[in-house]
């Protein structure tokens, strides 16, 4: 059977993504409860975002042989449920949603207890077809990702974390390599009236953001023929009087040279991309942080929560890992906000880009 397997980090980056999608809900829960077995951990880290009390129930669908039964059961419950539930906003959380009979019969017994309201969270939602139904009186549900029908490996499972977290990254690197030849197919297949098109609406997009607006440097790509064309957001930050820089690869890295209105005469490398002239000085790593700034990132596929697929090289993780430590370094250098934001076409948004420890998060997105 084909399987997922998620690491900690994983679960990590699903939970916070949880916790600022329940915020912007404007639920407001006054207790968490957990599922038990699988609920336990996902609700202790929600607690890091979402600072509740925790409490438990245990629900088991196999008896006391391990057989699986008709219906769910309670194995744990609340301590005087009813104090400690009644009038209160619930938030009830899971790590999966496979045949929601489990969540069914959870919700409906907490319902009994006279909560004010009743919210339910999942790590991931299974797309498949559902034994059991929501009941009406949830006022909101969240998936931290929608997932096939396929078993689903958690590390807290794993016998040997180590094994899965190594058979994790097999799969998430074949996940990569899938998806980047899936993106490239879809960037190849873009008409150059449509890029042209879309590049100006994301230059418009961009320089309305205020980080934008705040920032006196901005970091941009060189757009190769099958990426959104970045001129447009070139030309509108010089005539906005921002210093523009522009990528040149140094070794193993990246590093950015600033440019003027002439950079569409520099020579160009064997992916038609305009290539900074080696006699132009670098910017500083220093002397970037340090200054108020915007990085839009090119990428072949992105999400909500900062994931971003590159082509492979590292060049950008390696760049954000640098500019992000001489910022700590320098306390953060107050008066000087810094963001990286993905740039592209809004089909490359995907529910989640498949991530590894070295892989710089972003900070938000610009997508025509």
């Amino acid at each position: 059977m084909e399987k997922y397997r998620f690491t900690y980090q994983d679960i990590h980056r699903t939970v916070r993504s949880l916790a600022r999608r329940i915020g912007e809900s404007g639920y407001r829960p006054d207790v968490i409860v957990a599922i038990g077995t699988g609920g336990f951990i996902p609700a202790r880290m929600l607690r890091t975002f979402i600072d509740l009390p925790i409490l438990t129930v245990g629900v088991a669908y196999y008896d006391k042989d391990n057989k699986p039964t008709n219906n769910p059961r309670k194995v744990q419950w609340i301590e005087e449920a009813e104090r400690e539930l009644r009038g209160k906003r619930i938030l009830l959380v899971d790590e999966v949603d496979d045949s929601r009979a489990t969540l069914e019969y959870c919700v409906r017994e907490l319902i009994a207890h006279g909560p004010s309201s009743i919210a339910v969270a999942v790590i991931h939602n299974k797309l498949k077809e559902k034994r059991g139904a929501m009941p009406a009186d949830v006022v909101l549900y969240l998936s931290g990702l929608d997932i096939d029908d396929k078993w689903v490996c958690y590390p807290w499972d794993a016998q040997d974390v180590d094994e899965h977290d190594s058979l994790a990254a097999e799969e998430k690197a074949c996940a990569k390599k899938t998806l980047r030849q899936a993106m490239k197919n879809r960037l190849a297949a873009v008409g150059e009236a449509k890029r042209a098109e879309f590049g100006v609406v994301a230059a418009t997009a961009a320089r309305a953001t205020a980080i934008y607006q705040r920032a006196s440097l901005v970091l941009t790509f060189l757009s190769m023929p099958t990426e959104l064309d970045t001129a447009p957001l070139i030309s509108g930050a010089l005539a906005d009087g921002k210093r523009v820089a522009a990528p040149r690869i140094a070794g193993n890295d990246i590093e950015f040279v600033e440019l003027d209105s002439t950079w569409k005469s520099w020579p160009q490398d064997r992916w038609s991309i305009p290539v900074p002239p080696p006699a132009l000085p670098a910017l500083t790593v220093e002397a970037i942080a340090a200054s108020a700034s915007v990085l839009f990132a090119p990428g072949l596929a992105f999400d909500e929560d900062g994931g971003r697929l590159g082509r492979g090289k590292g060049y950008y993780d390696r760049f954000l890992s640098m500019i992000r430590m001489a910022r700590n370094l320098d306390g953060n250098v107050p008066g000087a906000p810094f963001m990286a934001l993905g740039y592209g076409y809004s089909f490359q948004l995907v529910p989640a880009v498949p991530r590894s420890g070295s892989d710089a998060a972003l900070d938000g997105l610009v997508l025509a």
